[in-house]
């Protein structure tokens, strides 16, 4: 690769997001870039199958030392941005200090995963706290991009459909959902789709389109009853959910990750229409698609 290739550093390279940004940067028909794919143990199978991809380079490192992580990286130009929302206060802190250390490094274009925060996502953090925790990150980011001459673009999703897993959260989730009752709707969005939408933040950062531009995504909006007869009908089985005493515990045993989220899920919920997201990115999968192609009981 010729030594004007642009240098992007991904935070979760081994995780969904990371690792579908990753792939459709390496799978486009001609990309100036060398992708530095940042994981906590460079060891791990996942982390070394990553090594032997063309132009990946593996670098170890994590968001409490932000500065050693760029100091691996020579001339560093983009940064893929992906915190860590079980602790809002540590996360803002954590997302800061990562944006300081890139921008200090020369990096110049900041591509950071936040959250769809209603009709008013770019002046209302809401009272969900790692949904504020985000909100403050973004700020931050455009503050230090004005001085430093940098350019940013955030993506903005509703919940991961990942959230249906075949295990004690996953069941943990449909329960608490169910708590706003059948009826209830929720926007959905497949982590791998944010990791290609955040590819062509990269591909086409200087485009008025992703330039200094915050971009919304969903690509389903559908009630918890429709959700399991889709669910039925696609695998079979009963939507997998434990007791309701179960989902009114986690909800107050987590209040600040998950009580205060899924209370303003039933007051207030995502903006972002999903009909909107599909009109730019029509690869943005519904949850029957999902189900289909990349949840645990997808068909082989």
């Amino acid at each position: 690769m010729a030594n004007t290739a642009r240098r992007i550093v991904v935070s979760g390279a081994t995780g969904k997001q990371g690792g579908a940004l990753i792939s459709s940067l390496l799978s486009a028909s001609s990309h100036p870039f060398e992708i530095y794919a940042l994981t906590r143990n460079a060891t791990s199978r996942s982390a070394v199958a990553l090594s032997t991809k063309p132009n990946v380079f593996v670098i170890q490192g994590n968001f409490d030392n932000p500065v050693a992580v760029f100091s691996q990286v020579e001339k560093p130009w983009g940064f893929f941005s992906v915190t860590n929302p079980m602790d809002a206060k540590k996360e803002e802190a954590q997302g800061k200090a990562m944006t300081k250390a890139a921008i200090d490094a020369g990096i110049k274009h900041i591509v950071f995963t936040a959250t769809d925060r209603g009709k008013n996502s770019d002046e209302d953090p809401t009272t969900v706290p790692h949904f504020a925790s985000k909100f403050k990150v973004e700020k931050d980011i455009v503050e230090k991009s004005k001085q430093s001459g940098g350019t940013w673009t955030f993506l903005r999703p509703v919940a991961f459909y990942e959230n249906l897993s075949n295990d004690f959260l996953g069941k943990g989730f449909i329960s608490m959902w169910r708590l706003n009752g059948n009826d209830s709707k929720m926007k959905f969005v497949s982590t791998k789709d944010i990791g290609k939408v955040a590819a062509e933040a990269f591909l086409k950062a200087d485009s008025e389109q992703y330039k200094n531009k915050a971009i919304a995504l969903a690509g389903d909006e559908i009630s918890l009853e429709e959700f399991g007869n889709v669910f039925k009908e696609e695998t079979g089985q009963v939507l997998p959910e434990t007791f309701s005493f179960v989902g009114k515990g986690l909800k107050f045993a987590l209040h600040e990750q998950l009580g205060i989220m899924f209370n303003w899920f039933k007051t207030n919920g995502f903006g972002v229409d999903p009909a909107e997201s599909k009109k730019a990115y029509a690869f943005l999968k519904d949850f029957r698609t999902w189900l289909r192609t990349e949840s645990a009981w997808k068909r082989e």
